[in-house]
């Protein structure tokens, strides 16, 4: 209907509620019939009872004025009561009255925290007690349960809050007991200390491990009726967006060789590419390979060492070093034979190497100068002769 179709005045207190009981009010009404007792007293079993509604001339008795105003103060109670925004707990009279709460029946929870909805007909279950039929909703609060060792099983108080987190330091693998409610979930924190195990189950159900992660990763869990499960939702192992410590090998998207000095994370190929890139015009220290036109220092003359020679260091040389020939045939004598050459030598005759063009001599050169040699042969004819000098 339309939220401006009525428009209630809020009531904060019951209708009555100064009045003295039972002089003035009469409270509670009683539910059980009270004409065998009293004939014209009022109960929710009858109502005012007929006597009420006869004529004094014909036998009938008024009501009785305590009667309406306890029927009042009780129905205007319950309006002052959801006026505040509060709503009903578990109250097993009640609940016996009625034959168990209906499915879609809210009640907060014993603290306050929270609420509890009904999921079957008929629930005569304590939801705070963790009775079969109610889910959590939309609770709040935790419990810190300290543990070391053994099978812990959680209290209906422990186990009625979203978040369990488990303390103390473990002596030995340990085994928490939740009930076995399905459609109960938690966000459980293993903060415990020491090398040992923390296990979660339902009572002879298959255990999970909660990894010993704190509150700040959490795990979730909830029962599927039979056993607890993982959602799969947890923190554990995953890093913080601010400043994460990572582990293993972390991979990430390549930046473009274009992209420069900006704060996109570089990978290692992004560094790879780009000293690739920097060194294109460097040649490697060992065996380099080089282009264009290289130049180097040129060593001074007369080096012998692993200096690299320039073109100017290789010329240098060869000038100061060349060699001059002499050429030439020498009709020559048994014994010792002297030969000039045609061109001395500007500085010195370095050696002279003879051929005889006939078979059977022996020469050895005894002496050479700038202008010519001697040599001795062993047989008369005529020889050929290279000098060579500077």
């Amino acid at each position: 209907m339309s939220s401006t179709l009525v428009t209630p005045l809020l009531i904060s207190q019951p209708f009555g509620f100064a009045a003295a009981n039972p002089a003035f009010i009469k409270l509670p009404i009683p539910v059980p019939s009270q004409i065998s007792i009293t004939v014209n007293a009022a109960s929710f079993t009858d109502g005012f009872p007929p006597n009420t509604m006869t004529p004094e001339a014909s036998g009938g008795l008024p009501f009785f004025g305590q009667d309406m105003n306890g029927i009042l103060w009780m129905v205007s109670a319950y309006c002052a009561n959801f006026a505040a925004g509060a709503l009903s707990p578990y109250n097993s009279t009640l609940s016996a009255d009625i034959s168990g709460y209906p499915l879609g029946a809210v009640l907060v929870n014993a603290s306050g925290t929270g609420l509890w909805v009904s999921t079957v007909d008929g629930n005569t279950t304590n939801p705070d007690a963790l009775g079969a039929g109610w889910q959590m909703l939309a609770v709040s609060g935790g419990s810190a349960v300290v543990v070391s060792t053994g099978t812990v099983t959680l209290t209906a108080a422990q186990a009625a809050v979203p978040f369990i987190n488990f303390t103390g330091t473990l002596t030995g693998n340990t085994t928490v007991v939740f009930p076995t409610i399905e459609g109960m979930d938690w966000v459980v924190a293993n903060s415990t200390s020491g090398g040992f195990t923390l296990q979660i189950e339902t009572s002879g159900g298959t255990p999970i491990t909660v990894p010993q992660t704190g509150a700040a990763a959490p795990t979730s869990v909830y029962c599927d009726g039979t056993n607890i499960q993982n959602t799969g939702v947890s923190t554990a192992g995953l890093a913080p967006i601010n400043s994460p410590t990572l582990t293993g090998t972390p991979a990430a998207p390549t930046a473009s060789p274009a992209t420069l000095n900006n704060t996109q994370i570089a990978t290692t190929a992004f560094v790879q590419a780009a000293i690739t890139a920097a060194l294109a015009t460097y040649a490697r220290l060992a065996s380099p390979i080089f282009s264009g036109t290289p130049t180097a220092p040129t060593p001074s003359p007369g080096d012998n060492t692993l200096k690299l020679a320039t073109t100017q260091f290789v010329q240098a040389a060869i000038t100061a070093n060349a060699t001059i020939l002499r050429m030439g045939v020498a009709a020559m004598n048994n014994g010792a034979n002297s030969v000039n050459f045609s061109t001395p030598f500007p500085t010195a005759c370095a050696g002279v190497v003879m051929t005889p063009f006939g078979a059977g001599a022996t020469y050895f050169v005894t002496s050479k100068n700038p202008n010519g040699f001697t040599a001795d042969v062993g047989v008369t004819q005529s020889y050929f002769y290279i000098a060579f000098g500077s």
